[in-house]
This record gives structure tokens, C-alpha cells and sequence, in this order.
């Protein structure tokens, strides 16, 4: 009998199933920024959507009220509850509403109407109840709007088999056009031109990249579960600083975190926590088949410090995650575990795996390996209070991946089997970023990288695409779907790592 510890390996097939509901335009020009929904619970859903003001002077436009609605039906016809809230330029004129009196386990669809102008009609979907067999969950990392097109996200929104999209941070980039791609000739320049800092550059480009079409499908057919990772506030950001932030010219690092946090909750489909304090980490329960533990990586981690002081790196009380969080995460493991849930998934932005032998320089010291302290409490919980069928969900390194998750992949671990590992990871590629092998070299760098770290068992660091993570009680499977050139369109190139139980 196999147990979930071991694996078995196949091709995906990749199918692209129908829309049930027909690819609609931009709807009105009251609302051209599209709809959206997310963080959905079992019984409630935020939704979304900006009225887009009448002038470009945002901030001298009148408030608008605004009415929602949500129904069973495409229609509208079957109206389960609706409501009016007033939006202004307080809040970049977007809405968010959190709506509640659902079932479980359902479908619905709903609309926003301001001025006499309707939005388009998006969908949704609540969590499932106790005793779901299936979910599907898809990933997406990684978003470089001048960098190319975003395929992926339309191949995202031709699929009918999602549960919710869960994006694992990069959702936009915070430089100007031609320092990490160049949009000019797609017609694809970032605005400002020129890198973000106050509230009013973060909601500029967020206004942007919530133009484009294959993005703005993606939301209205599905609710999306998201998290940020650095580049939504400034290149490896960390609770104290960033590398690309300059007190002297861009004002206090507290003042920018503050209005990236701002503008990230006004845009995102994203339930608002109380307090003074950013807090983005939070779960999600899926009936009794999967808890999904968001994490944030980045506003709450120390100072990164140079990859080859070892004895920096090595300091426990160096923090990923920040106090509070990393508590918070050792507790929602262990009442998940207890509460008998099947599978256990944590979404988070860097690699979590070890990829440098111990007693050596890492690679780098943005990920997991720079704080292996923290990596090694999770690993030690897991471990000792033996919390079983853990699966991380990464994002952040423009490549694909499927690791074990042993505590040293060169001592201890057997790859054949997989005996030793305390967990397994899930790395999906970027969306539009350029991929981390870009020199044409990508299937010769991933074999010497599969033959220097014995616990990746999968990898291609060549492609951008998503992934898809299909989870039954007796197995989760990962499904790698790869667009071709971002600068063209192309075909679905799949490839499935699939963990059965026993």
C-alpha cells in the first residue's frame, strides 16, 4: 500500500474545459476596471468592482452610491441579497462588499449598477461543506505587465473546474517600463513610468494592469484567494526596508509600506482585518478535505543579510514570519491536524525547500534557506507532533517545481521513494515574468540542479504558465500548464506530479 509519502509520476492530459458562463466585454464605462470576488468562506464572498469616475481628477469627483447584487443565476433573475454602499475617492472609487447567507458548496453570479450603468455579471463560488471529495485550486505567481502578455490568466478563465484561484503574490511590479521588461512595443507601458512609492502610484498601476482583458476574465469567473509578495510594495521587501527603497529621495520606508498596504486593499478582492497593523495572513477551510494557511512572507521578515554569513543566517532569532505569525501558523497546523482534515496546504511566495547543503553559502538569501531557523521550528512541528499530508504552494521564482521536503535532502532521504520528507512543495511559474533559465539553457540548468538537490523531483525553469493543485481524500495531484512566448499567443504545454495516500 502506498503511503502519502510516496509518489507516482505521469503526463497531464490538460484539457480546457467550456465557460458556463460566455466571455463578456469590458462592460460599461462606469465600471471598466471589470468585477471581481474572493476570499470566499462557506457561506459568504467578498465582490468587487471600481466605478470609474467621470474625470480624471479623481480625487475633485462627487461619491457614488452604488447598488450589488448576487443571484443564482446568470440572469440575476433568482436574487438571493443585494444592497447599496457609496464609494469616493477615499478609496480610489472602488467597492467592496462582503456577502453573506450563502450555501456552502454553490455557485453564484452577481453585478453592480451606478448612474443607471450595469457591470458585467461575474461568478463565483463558496467553499464546500463537510464531506467534499474534490477541490480544485489554481496558482498563479508572478505578473510583469510590460513583460508580456497574460495568457495564463486567460487560460485560467477558459477553465470550469476551479474552486478559486489562489495568487501567490507579485501581482504587480513596482518599476518603470524597461527596467524588468519592456512593454513599448506591445503596448504594454506601465503607469506611472517610473517607479511607485506614494498611495497615488500604487492605485495608478493597479488601474493599469486591472485593464487588461485576460486579467480581468480571470476574476469574473472565479474568486480569487490572494497574498502579496515584494514586488506589490518594493524588491525584496522586509519588515524594515527594501532594496530598491531610498529614505533620502523616496521618504520613510513605513510611509510607502503603508500605502502599497492601502492600495493593496482597495484593488484585491481581499477580506479586511481589523486592527492598525498589516496583516494579510489568514485561512481558509475547504470542507473537511484541506485547510489552506495564507502566509505572509514579506512584510513581517526581518532584514535579509548576505548569503555567505553563515552564522547571520543561522541566528534563531532571525524571523520569516514575524512572531505573531509563525504562532498563528503553528496553531492553525495543529487544530487542523486535530480536526482530522485531510490535507493541509500553506500558500506562501518564496521557496520554501532547502537547496544549499548545510555548513554552505546559499544561493540567496531571499527565500526559506535565508531563514532556516524558522523553516526548521515548522519542520520540527511537524515532525514531532507527527502533523501529516502538508503542502506548500510557492510562488516568487519564475519557475516550476515539485519538492520533497526533507529536513536535508543529502543526508537522511531516500529520492526514490521520498522516504525522510516531512512535506512536499508546489512552485508555480510566473505568469509573464521572464522565467529563471532565460538563456535557452533551461532543460540542461534544471537536470544539474535535479542532480545537485536530490529532494527536487520536478522542474522547468524555461516556461511561465500556472498550475493547477486537484485534491481528492486519497491524493493531490499537481498539473504544470505552460504558455508558450508571453510575446505571442500559444498552446497549453502540461506536465502532472500526482501524491496518492494510503
Amino acid at each position: 500500500m502506498l503511503s502519502r509519502r510516496d509518489f507516482l509520476w505521469q503526463t497531464g492530459a490538460g484539457l480546457l474545459l467550456p465557460l458556463s458562463v460566455h466571455a463578456q466585454g469590458t462592460g460599461s464605462t462606469r465600471f471598466r476596471h471589470g468585477v471581481a470576488s474572493g476570499d470566499p468562506l462557506a457561506d459568504r464572498v467578498i465582490l468587487w468592482t471600481r466605478v470609474t469616475p467621470p474625470t480624471v481628477l479623481v480625487a475633485a469627483a462627487p461619491p457614488v452610491d452604488v447598488r450589488w447584487t448576487i443571484a443564482t443565476d446568470p440572469a440575476l433573475a433568482r436574487v438571493v441579497a443585494s444592497g447599496n454602499v457609496r464609494t469616493s475617492a477615499d478609496r480610489d472609487f472602488t467597492v467592496k462588499v462582503d456577502a453573506a447567507g450563502l450555501e456552502p458548496g454553490a455557485t453564484y453570479y452577481y453585478a453592480f449598477t451606478a448612474a443607471g450603468e450595469r457591470s458585467v455579471v461575474g461568478r463565483t463560488r463558496t467553499l464546500p461543506p463537510a464531506g467534499a471529495t474534490r477541490v480544485r485550486l489554481a496558482l498563479a505567481a508572478c505578473s510583469n505587465y510590460p513583460a508580456g502578455f497574460f495568457h495564463a490568466y486567460g487560460r485560467i478563465a477558459a477553465r470550469d473546474d476551479l474552486d478559486a484561484v489562489v495568487h501567490l503574490g507579485d501581482y504587480i511590479y513596482e518599476y518603470e517600463n524597461g527596467y524588468f521588461g519592456d512593454g513599448t512595443e506591445l503596448g504594454r507601458i506601465p503607469q506611472p513610468n517610473q517607479e511607485i512609492v506614494s498611495l497615488a502610484d500604487y492605485r495608478l498601476r493597479y488601474s493599469v494592469y486591472r485593464t487588461d482583458p485576460d486579467l480581468q476574465e480571470a476574476h469574473r469567473q472565479h474568486p480569487f484567494i490572494v497574498v502579496w509578495d515584494d514586488h506589490e510594495l518594493a524588491d525584496n521587501a522586509s519588515r524594515e526596508g527594501a532594496v530598491n527603497h531610498q529614505p533620502d529621495t523616496e521618504g520613510t520606508w513605513a510611509a510607502r509600506k503603508a500605502a502599497a498596504y492601502r492600495a493593496y486593499l482597495e484593488w484585491l478582492p481581499i477580506r479586511e482585518q481589523a486592527g492598525p497593523d498589516i496583516r494579510l495572513y489568514r485561512s481558509f477551510r475547504f470542507g473537511t478535505l484541506a485547510d489552506l494557511v495564507m502566509l505572509d512572507t514579506r512584510a513581517l521578515r526581518d532584514l535579509q543579510v548576505s548569503p555567505n554569513d553563515l552564522a547571520a543566517l543561522e541566528r534563531s532569532s532571525r524571523s520569516m514570519l514575524g512572531s505573531a505569525q509563525e504562532r498563528w501558523l503553528h496553531e492553525q497546523l495543529r487544530a487542523s491536524a486535530r480536526a482530522e482534515t485531510a490535507w493541509r496546504l500553506l500558500g506562501q511566495q518564496v521557496i520554501f525547500s532547502r537547496l544549499s547543503p548545510p555548513g554552505r553559502a546559499v544561493g540567496t538569501s531571499d527565500p526559506w534557506d535565508g531563514y532556516p531557523a524558522t523553516r526548521d521550528r515548522i519542520l520540527d512541528l511537524l515532525e514531532t507532533e507527527r502533523i501529516r499530508d502538508v503542502a506548500i504552494l510557492s510562488g516568487d521564482i519564475h519557475s516550476a517545481w515539485g519538492n520533497d521536503i526533507p529536513r536535508n535532502p543529502w543526508s537522511g532521504y531516500a529520492p526514490r521513494n521520498g522516504a525522510g520528507s516531512l512535506a512536499v512543495e508546489f512552485v508555480t511559474p510566473a505568469v509573464s515574468s521572464s522565467p529563471l533559465f532565460w538563456d535557452g539553457r533551461a532543460e540542461e540548468r534544471a537536470a544539474a540542479l535535479m542532480q545537485n538537490v536530490p529532494s527536487v523531483r520536478y522542474m522547468d525553469g524555461g516556461s511561465n504558465g500556472y498550475t493547477v493543485v486537484d485534491i481528492t481524500p486519497d491524493r493531490l495531484q499537481a498539473d504544470w500548464y505552460f504558455v508558450g512566448n508571453v510575446w505571442a499567443r500559444a498552446a497549453i504545454r502540461p506536465y502532472a506530479w500526482k501524491k496518492p495516500a494510503g
